[in-house]
């Protein structure tokens, strides 16, 4: 999969007034309440939000939703032409929601998968840390003087899959950087990396930021690496059970009926089981579990919704 474009501060002079003309239309319509803090410097990034999306063709402009967008600050960009523009910054403000797959993030508008470390105060008191919705094998590091996550997302074919594994492949992965204020507002500002084609990437990326307790200068580093995996879509699942040698009982599912995890009771006196799953090309994966065992046995599967984004689910047969 290969870097399509970075979504940035560079640009042609046409291009920013057309952005700054459709940022002023927007912001008549629909328009959320604006943040009390003006300091985008401030904030710290804390990871990425990925969507996919449709990939533009050459002179082709997809429209974007931005009524949830509101003005946080300003940004300034130097032209060869008109010199210095100064135009309001847009953000699109997440909303913390309690995801099935765990507490967890929404930016309306703009689906995609969790992919970073947001610190959430609890009610009770303490603080626990969100934003990790889609992203399987998640390792967290909190420290304080290094934070860190990484893990992996998974994505595979739409349900309307012409182009999938083709030349004509018309989607892209964008990797949204994404910020908390100090207030615990988490937004993304429309920056980050796309990327096309088949395949898989990995993108990284580190901020270190000097901060000043006590009188004295301490740096701080914060490095979200995510690696994006294909996979493809599952149709169908056969789970055998076996004794010391005989079949005992068998069953088939599909990824509806695995929905966001299921649990099987295995047969009495079941020691082991196999499980067939298939996928849309006819291939087959066979896995086996032994029974019975104290970390218990849990097949990873990937369910991936109509446009192929991907979130691990678990098939339990303890």
């Amino acid at each position: 999969m290969k870097k399509l474009w970075t979504k940035g501060k560079t640009g042609a002079a046409a291009v920013l007034l057309a952005c700054f003309l459709a940022a002023l239309a927007a912001s008549t319509s629909g328009r959320l309440a604006r943040p009390e803090r003006e300091d985008p410097g401030a904030d710290q990034f804390i990871g990425f939000h990925m969507v996919l999306e449709k990939m533009p063709k050459e002179g082709e402009e997809i429209p974007v939703d931005q009524s949830h967008w509101v003005e946080y600050g300003t940004e300034e960009m130097k032209t060869e032409d008109f010199g210095t523009l100064s135009f309001p910054k847009k953000i699109l403000i997440g909303r913390f929601t309690d995801d099935p797959h765990g507490q967890d993030y929404e930016f309306p508008g703009l689906p995609g998968l969790n992919c970073f470390l947001a610190e959430e105060e609890l009610e009770e008191g303490g603080t626990q840390y969100a934003g990790t919705s889609g992203l399987a094998g998640a390792h967290i590091k909190v420290g304080d003087e290094e934070e860190s996550i990484s893990g992996t997302v998974y994505f595979g074919p739409p349900l309307d899959d012409r182009n999938w594994n083709t030349n004509e492949f018309d989607y892209c992965w964008t990797a949204y950087q994404v910020y908390q204020m100090e207030d615990g507002t988490v937004y993304l500002d429309g920056s980050g990396n796309s990327y096309g084609g088949m395949g898989g990437f990995t993108t990284k990326v580190t901020d270190t930021q000097t901060k000043t307790a006590d009188g004295e200068e301490e740096i701080f580093s914060f490095t979200a690496e995510v690696t994006m995996e294909s996979v493809e879509r599952v149709t169908e699942l056969e789970v055998r059970w076996y004794g010391e040698e005989e079949l005992l009982d068998r069953r088939t599912l599909t990824m509806e009926e695995v929905g966001e995890g299921l649990s099987l009771e295995r047969p009495q006196g079941a020691v082991w089981a196999l499980v067939t799953q298939r996928d849309r090309t006819g291939d087959t994966e066979r896995s086996v579990y032994t029974l019975g065992t104290e970390a218990g046995a849990s097949h990873q599967l990937v369910q991936l919704d109509e446009r192929g984004m991907g979130r691990v689910v678990y098939l339990n047969l303890d």
